[in-house]
């Protein structure tokens, strides 16, 4: 189904992701005279340091010269026979450098890497690709896939490759909530289970419900991390109590006011309501399709995203169909914005977007949009206008966060300050972006 297709293609293009910064293969032949590197100057900083490497036998052919901090390549800026001079690039952390010479393998010194917060796009939490807890860029993610605030400003990720919901407080300090291996089970921690959990929404007493995607259930999980499952269990719809009903691909969730959790069920294109108490319906979508109307005159294709406003209705990242809807409190589905694939801003169905995935509203009822096959965060008015809030690469339209790059953007949060928080699902990053 194309749902499965497309985590597939976004596993892929995680993998050359992380692969990219993998350094040199270690089979290169011996040049015409030993190469050797003495020393490094200096032998600690932050990113962008300037570092000079001196030491016999370099050449002069900055073509043929890359150099490694701790196997992540960074940029060389000049090579004489004895010096090359080089810059460290985001993310190395602590290790060897090493220089390739037309692929002789030539070790040097150890750098250390001193964490600053200068980093572009004021990233909040994560590197390179794994589950490392701790804080700021020396914690991990592994396709992080949602996010979600609680009132006191901790962060929680739906972190899918890792099959954990990860919380990181608001100075950047990263921990792990609950989840281990992928599988299923109930429990306390890291006893259990999740399996590619995809979307998170919090209630007002800290408790955090998870879309838990192939597990095909929704999860709660206490402030103590006690995880319980709410509703659902084999892959499939149906309506129903608890584990009698059945979701296929559950990507996202959202609650109202009165506690109700709203999910969008992306592999059955419909939007599902839970009570507190776990009885399941059908707010409204069928079979795979576009159409506006009444519950289930109303048709979605891979609903990904789904955020509710104060008056209870509920507003649809319709991941395939590129487009975002609205659905009223009784099941009447339109659409806000949208139209074919593309990237415009624009008035509602003048709008274009590319593959739209998650959604969030501000206190002015503003939705945010994590259009994730433009790579960018789109801004939506109440009246249907669609403007583009972060441009990757070059940041806004104002200058601000210029050199904000996104590797697929999944979701969106806001806090009550107005910071926007992104996960960057494929960078393996959360940013962070204050809207002053």
């Amino acid at each position: 189904m194309c749902n499965a297709l497309s985590y597939r293609l976004i596993l892929c293009f995680a993998l050359l992701v992380s692969c990219s910064n993998d350094g040199p293969e270690l089979d290169g032949g011996p040049g015409n005279s030993t190469i050797s590197i003495d020393t490094i100057s200096p032998e600690s900083g932050p990113r962008n340091t300037v570092v000079t490497i001196s030491g016999k036998n370099f050449g002069s052919d900055p073509n043929v010269i890359k150099v490694f901090f701790n196997g992540s390549q960074g940029e060389v800026e000049s090579v004489e026979d004895d010096v090359i001079v080089a810059i460290v690039p985001t993310g190395a952390f602590t290790g060897r450098v090493t220089v390739s010479i037309n692929g002789q393998i030539i070790d040097g010194p150890e750098f250390t890497y001193i964490v600053t917060d200068e980093y572009p796009g004021n990233i909040l939490a994560g590197s390179t690709r794994g589950s490392q807890d701790g804080q700021g860029s020396f914690a991990q993610f592994n396709l992080p896939a949602g996010v979600a605030i609680d009132k006191n400003g901790n962060v929680y990720v739906a972190d899918a490759g890792n099959h954990r919901i990860r919380k990181i407080t608001s100075n950047g300090l990263v921990s792990t909530l609950a989840g281990s291996a992928f599988g299923f089970a109930d429990g306390q921690g890291v006893v259990a289970q999740f399996n590619a959990p995809n979307g998170l929404a919090l209630d007002v007493d800290g408790n955090v419900y998870v879309a838990d995607r192939y597990n095909h259930s929704i999860r709660k999980i206490t402030p103590g991390g006690e995880v319980s499952t709410l509703a659902g269990s084999t892959e499939g719809y149906a309506d129903g109590q608890g584990e009698d009903a059945q979701f296929n691909e559950p990507y996202a969730v959202a609650l109202d006011v009165d506690g109700t959790v709203y999910v969008a069920d992306a592999g059955n294109n419909r939007i599902r309501k839970i009570t507190p108490n776990g009885l399941v319906s059908t707010l409204a979508g069928s079979s795979p399709g576009f159409a506006d109307g009444q519950g289930e005159d109303a048709r979605f294709n891979g609903p990904y995203g789904i955020a509710l406003d104060a008056l209870g209705n509920a507003y649809v990242a319709d991941f395939i169909n590129n487009r975002i809807r609205r659905i009223t409190p009784d099941g009447v589905v339109s659409t806000l914005a949208g139209n074919s694939r593309g990237f415009t801003d624009g008035q509602g169905a003048d709008a274009r977007f590319d593959g739209p995935y998650g959604v969030a509203l501000d206190m002015a009822e503003n939705l945010y949009i994590a259009d994730f096959g433009n790579q960018n965060i789109r801004k939506i008015t109440p009246e249907g206008t669609v403007s583009t809030l972060i441009l990757s690469s070059t940041g806004s339209a104002d200058g601000q966060w210029e050199g904000t790059m996104f590797s697929g953007p999944s979701d969106v949060a806001l806090d009550k300050y107005g910071t926007v928080y992104v996960a960057d699902m494929a960078g393996h990053l959360i940013h962070k972006f204050p809207l002053d």
